[in-house]
């Protein structure tokens, strides 16, 4: 799947069509930072394009999301109640809302909706672009994982939240664990991987820097 098919499938979910060019257009700068840094590491254009594509997730999962994210039942709503205030003349209420919105969203912990065990990791890491905070490890009724996070950007401008990946899953041995997931401008998000044989689970971030999750100290008895 190329990238343009890739962004043609997570649109065609969103269904709030005042979003879906800025949603696209995100993804696309996501995407195409992600291929810079594989081109970079010695991968060609189309195996850096195909790898891109893969570590975004499942288009349709991604799609789906974001559709939630930006529902069109409360997208309209939300525009019906933006005019409203323009005439008015009172934006104000909608920026102050739009404020305590994304700081509930950002304070909160996240856990995957469908999932049956969570265990709490409530470790932190400073990157050069951003802090993160891993939140939990998650575990669904048909036994997939999933790592979820926050992040904070140490900028204003908006690519900072989207650029490469700030850090991807593999085990002790380097192999890549990732199998999909899902970031909402760089805030908040998930990653499903597959279970490293030892139960080491180590993050590599943009900035090099490896760290450890002991799987069985943070799931007991019930690892893998």
């Amino acid at each position: 799947m190329t990238g343009k098919e890739y962004l043609q499938r997570v649109r065609k979910h969103i269904y709030y069509v005042f979003d879906r060019d800025s949603i696209e257009q995100e993804l696309a700068e996501h995407l195409q930072d992600s291929m810079d840094v594989l081109r970079e590491e010695g991968y060609s254009k189309e195996e850096a394009e195909n790898l891109a594509v893969d570590r975004m997730g499942s288009p349709d999962e991604v799609g789906k999301q974001l559709n939630k994210e930006h529902h069109p039942v409360l997208g309209y709503a939300w525009l019906a109640s933006v005019l409203i205030l323009i005439v008015l003349a009172v934006p104000l209420v909608l920026s102050v809302g739009n404020m305590v919105y994304m700081g509930i969203k950002t304070i909160t912990p996240i856990t995957i909706e469908n999932s049956e065990k969570n265990y709490s990791l409530d470790m932190e890491l400073e990157l050069s672009t951003h802090k993160v905070r891993l939140d939990n490890i998650c575990v669904n009724e048909k036994g997939d994982y999933y790592l979820t996070y926050r992040a904070w950007t140490k900028y204003s401008y908006s690519r900072a939240g989207w650029s490469s990946e700030l850090f991807y899953l593999q085990d002790s041995n380097g192999k890549y664990l990732g199998k999909s997931g899902f970031s909402s401008g760089g805030r908040y998000g998930y990653k499903e991987f597959a279970w490293p044989e030892d139960g080491l689970l180590y993050l590599r971030t943009r900035d090099d820097q490896l760290i450890e999750i002991n799987l069985n100290e943070v799931m007991g008895n019930e690892a893998g």
